[in-house]
């Protein structure tokens, strides 16, 4: 009687599991775009079965949620990091820079947390309120800037103009119709663009 010996195949750890689907649908959004992101795509990509999708993601929506949430966990971190760097009389500087670099350096979460980047996809509560916490970060830091200028008005419309400005410029920047090809020059236009939205709202 002979016994055939098998080599057990690794079963990745619950997290590890996880990860990789959401690395794998953050992949296949940056290569092929929405109409290629499948629960099959995913599982495909990730090595695991659709049941894996489904079991930790419920489905495509839940897991483009989860690159939506990832996305603003990693976006505030950043946020936050260059706030605590920034001279206490200019609370603003630096935060708007950080906003574009994380954006140039994201392509992929920012167009799914801004951009529609899946066009069927509506966040869930949980993922609007991840979402609101980077806000506060810029209205925070907006309030503080108002007073020191004497700028009238409320932070939380001074600070959705200023977003609007900035999210102007980064995604014209992300699709190629921003003008400049130089990146020097597309920083040095984003930062006077972020400088005269601040002007214009003075008294």
């Amino acid at each position: 009687m002979s016994t055939t010996s098998t080599t057990p195949v690794p079963v990745p750890a619950p997290g590890d599991a996880r990860a990789a689907i959401l690395a794998a649908a953050i992949e296949i959004l940056h290569a092929h775009g929405a109409a290629a992101l499948t629960v099959r795509s995913v599982a495909t990509a990730a090595g695991c079965s659709t049941t894996g999708v489904y079991t930790w993601f419920g489905g495509k929506n839940g897991l483009v949620d989860a690159i939506f949430i990832d996305g603003f966990r990693r976006f505030g971190a950043t946020l936050t990091e260059a706030r605590s760097s920034a001279p206490a009389d200019h609370p603003l500087d630096g935060l708007a820079q950080t906003y574009r670099a994380w954006a140039l350096a994201n392509p992929t979460h920012y167009m799914v947390m801004f951009g529609r980047a899946v066009p069927d996809f509506e966040p869930s509560a949980e993922a609007l309120l991840v979402a609101r916490g980077t806000f506060e970060q810029l209205l925070e830091a907006t309030d503080l800037t108002m007073h020191q200028l004497a700028i009238t008005g409320t932070a939380e419309e001074i600070a959705h103009h200023l977003w609007a400005g900035m999210h102007g410029y980064v995604s014209l920047e992300l699709a190629g119709m921003d003008m400049a090809h130089d990146p020097d020059e597309r920083s040095r236009r984003f930062d006077q663009g972020v400088r005269r939205l601040m002007r214009g709202l003075r008294p």
